[in-house]
């Protein structure tokens, strides 16, 4: 890598559908669409099935990359996004996939005129594994996640993760 510290956002498409997802991804300049979902599917939306967005996103402009298998966490992390707490997610911060994908993603990331995003379902970062395993993970290497969050601002990991925490001091 360079000296150079890259920019990675994320996003969760939520209820966005595929062209309003497309639309908010290109205002922030984003290259590469990296799917982190450990499990590439979408109850609601067809367009965002793994097989789909393969065939959907090039037209775009923008490149699909799936890494679920390295970045998803866990296969339930869609429980995560309406149960955080129901998962520990600890014990994910030592598999070696994880590093494995982390690598790759900053190898990725450093290639100049990329600009990366980490896509996932959920529309809010805070109780998301982009912030809760991918964010905290990379600023232990030093870099800070750019979250498009539901209203579609920037919000910085350690932003997400200092809201996280007021959250969960505010629950006793």
């Amino acid at each position: 890598m360079t000296g150079e510290l890259p920019d990675i956002y994320t996003a969760g498409y939520g209820n966005r559908g595929f062209g309003a997802f497309i639309a908010l991804v290109e205002r922030f300049g984003i290259t590469h669409l990296v799917d982190v979902r450990s499990v590439p599917q979408s109850i609601y939306w067809e367009d965002f099935r793994r097989q789909s967005l393969e065939i959907l996103v090039p037209p775009t402009g923008l490149k699909y990359i799936y890494m679920g298998d390295t970045l998803g966490g866990v296969q339930n992390s869609p429980v995560l996004c309406k149960d955080p707490d129901s998962v520990d997610i600890n014990p994910l911060f030592e598999m070696p996939e994880l590093a494995k994908g982390l690598d790759v993603l900053l190898k990725a990331a450093a290639v100049p005129g990329r600009v990366i995003c980490l896509m996932c379902g959920c529309k809010k970062p805070h109780s998301c594994h982009r912030s809760r395993l991918l964010g905290e993970a990379l600023l232990r290497r030093g870099i800070e996640l750019k979250h498009i969050d539901s209203d579609d601002s920037v919000k910085l990991q350690t932003l997400v993760a200092q809201e996280q925490s007021g959250f969960q001091q505010s629950l006793f």
